[in-house]
């Protein structure tokens, strides 16, 4: 499961992550990167996802990831499995990742096939690819 300070809950955040980042499609998986270092951070007591601190002065929004699964993927029951694989890939990967990234990652049909260990190594591969790791 991803700690609270790692999961993307704003529409705004999304939508800043699939419009205005860059994007990596793999076979499985649909990988959306934008870095938001320039933004003013949050703290978690007024509602934002929380901060890291990397120094007295200088502080800088934790990466969030979100994650996509349409009804184009199957039923409630496979959606629901497919989410669980996918949270468990981006909680692997969200030590490594930039500060201040917004990450969201759409599953496509082909990700019900697809253990959790393979749509890692695909997340993995995207956020390479897009320079966030």
């Amino acid at each position: 499961m991803l700690p609270a300070r790692h999961r993307m809950s704003s529409s705004r955040d999304f939508a800043a992550a699939v419009k205005g980042g860059r994007r990596a499609g793999r076979r499985s998986i649909v990988v959306h990167v934008a870095n938001t270092t320039n933004r003013s951070p949050v703290p978690a007591s007024e509602g934002g996802p929380g901060i890291v601190v990397l120094a007295d002065d200088l502080v800088v929004p934790a990466p969030r990831v979100g994650l996509v699964v349409s009804k184009a993927v199957g039923d409630s029951v496979t959606r629901h499995a497919v989410a669980r694989k996918l949270r468990a890939a981006a909680a692997s990967v969200t030590a490594d990742l930039d500060d201040g990234a917004l990450v969201v990652v759409r599953a496509l049909r082909a990700s019900v096939d697809d253990d959790a260990n393979e749509l890692a190594a695909q997340l993995r591969s995207g956020l390479t690819k897009l320079g966030a790791l």
